[in-house]
């Protein structure tokens, strides 16, 4: 072969090469052009993190897949800021098309500013209809709940009983419930003091939901009547009950199907040790089916000191109790309440699981008669009727301080507070698992850890590059 054959030769198989290395590169480009369609079209987003951070909480998907309104979220903020709010604020529209967001820099629209009375910059306003809102931060549990006002309306009223040594909701304590009070208001509720403590006492009107947290001394006659016929015409009563609770009130819920005779639960399964917590601070994992606690699987709540809560046999017609929430089978309970000791009794004390959580309703029998047993269905429970008339509600939980300023940020503690609260004032809709704060994951070590990895990283690793590089050199060498 000549020069000039063998030259063309080469020129040809290089422009050969050349053609297919850009046909090859058009088609890698083809797909992944063809791949982001699909994944814009199909895919909005996929968050890997463990804590779901890019993700809306379940709450907040719930609140938006349900309403039938159109929302419209509007940020106020300078133009070069919007982009460190897009990673929370887009995933709203992402998830509903009812939400329409917004951007406005008030510096270039101070029409616009002026209109919704904007002060200050990174501001959220939802509105609906005819109701709008301003968030009270940018996290998305602060998004979420004013979305849930402007939807839901006015605030339902939560009053907690006053007079007998109950805890406080004003109090920043260890062992107050500002926290409680709080995460209330932040969920449409707005929170008051009731004290019965009258000539005739009478539970007001507007009262949603009552709460009787913790009383240290007894309830007089006329009050105890009051509560229990409250519940009798459709009332909605929270009972937070601890060893020392009065008799008197013990009878009111023993009515309405909770046995709450003083007990001490000790729990020794060992699961609360990796949260600091000891054996009379017991940890529920098990829930019953039930709308307050069908989210919660898999999420622990912290109930300390707590008193189990038992089935009455002595519950008026009518009245009927659920026990939702409880210990592990390593648990018992005493009744010698100042006992310290972790040995289980048999006979004595009693088993585990313990049910620490129990919510009833009440339901007039001479208008809502049982309905007939199914002769085909022999041995399984009537199916439910829908209610004829008022229902009444319980929830009864066997610690005070479940919801105590120091507990209540305790993993599903807030959650199920607020879904108890949620399911006494008729608002299933907002039952779910609510936003949380992000994780800190940072990396605790210890002196010996940092030793190692400082030798690791600053003598082993590059030590063997160098004597890598040194054996590749003499090998070739040779």
């Amino acid at each position: 072969m000549s020069g000039e054959t063998q030259g063309h030769y080469s020129r040809n198989t290089r422009a050969k090469y050349g053609a297919n290395t850009a046909i090859y590169a058009l088609i890698a480009l083809a797909i992944v052009v063809v791949v982001n369609l699909i994944a814009n079209r199909f895919v909005k987003q996929i968050d890997l993190t463990s804590s779901q951070i890019y993700s809306l909480a379940p709450q907040t998907v719930k609140v938006l897949a349900e309403t039938d309104r159109d929302v419209e979220m509007l940020y106020f903020d300078r133009k070069e800021n919007f982009a460190g709010a897009k990673d929370l604020l887009e995933q709203y529209p992402i998830v509903s098309h009812r939400v329409k967001l917004t951007y406005v820099d008030p510096d270039r629209e101070p029409g616009k500013a002026k209109e919704f009375n904007i002060k200050t910059y990174a501001t959220v306003v939802v509105s609906s209809g005819d109701r709008q809102e301003t968030s009270r931060g940018l996290l998305e549990e602060d998004i979420t709940n004013t979305i849930i006002r402007v939807l839901k309306g006015g605030p339902k009223t939560i009053y907690f009983l006053t007079g007998h040594g109950e805890r406080d909701v004003e109090s920043t304590d260890r062992i107050g419930y500002s926290e409680a009070k709080s995460s209330l208001q932040d969920s449409n509720y707005e929170v008051k003091p009731l004290n019965l403590l009258q000539e005739k006492p009478q539970i007001p009107e507007d009262c949603s939901v009552l709460v009787v947290a913790g009383p240290q001394k007894d309830l007089l006659d006329s009050e105890i009547e009051t509560i229990g016929q409250y519940l009798l015409k459709g009332g909605r009563v929270m009972f937070l009950i601890h060893q020392s609770t009065p008799e008197k009130l013990k009878g009111l819920m023993a009515d309405f199907g909770a046995d709450v005779s003083s007990n001490l639960v000790f729990d020794t399964s060992g699961a609360g040790r990796q949260y600091g917590t000891d054996e009379v601070m017991p940890l529920v994992e098990g829930y019953e089916d039930h709308p307050i606690t069908k989210d919660l699987r898999n999420t622990a709540t912290l109930y300390p000191m707590a008193n189990a809560i038992q089935i009455s046999g002595m519950s008026i017609p009518g009245a009927k109790l659920s026990l939702i929430a409880k210990t592990t089978q390593n648990s018992w309970a005493t009744t010698d309440v100042k006992s310290t000791s972790l040995q289980f009794r048999k006979g004595i004390d009693l088993e585990g699981p313990l049910a620490l959580a129990a919510a009833g309703i009440y339901r007039d029998p001479a208008t809502n008669p049982p309905a007939p047993q199914d002769p085909h269905n022999e041995g399984n429970p009537p199916e439910e009727t829908k209610s004829v008339g008022p229902e009444g509600r319980i929830v009864v939980v066997g610690s005070t301080d479940i919801i105590a300023n120091a507990v209540l940020g305790f993993i599903g503690n807030r959650d199920f507070f607020l879904n108890s609260m949620s399911w006494l004032a008729s608002d299933e809709d907002l039952i779910s698992i609510r936003p949380i704060s992000l994780e800190d994951r940072r990396v605790q070590l210890s002196t010996g850890q940092m030793s190692i990895l400082f030798y690791l990283t600053m003598v082993v690793v590059p030590l063997g590059i160098v004597l890598t590089g040194f054996g590749i050199w003499w090998k070739r060498r040779g």
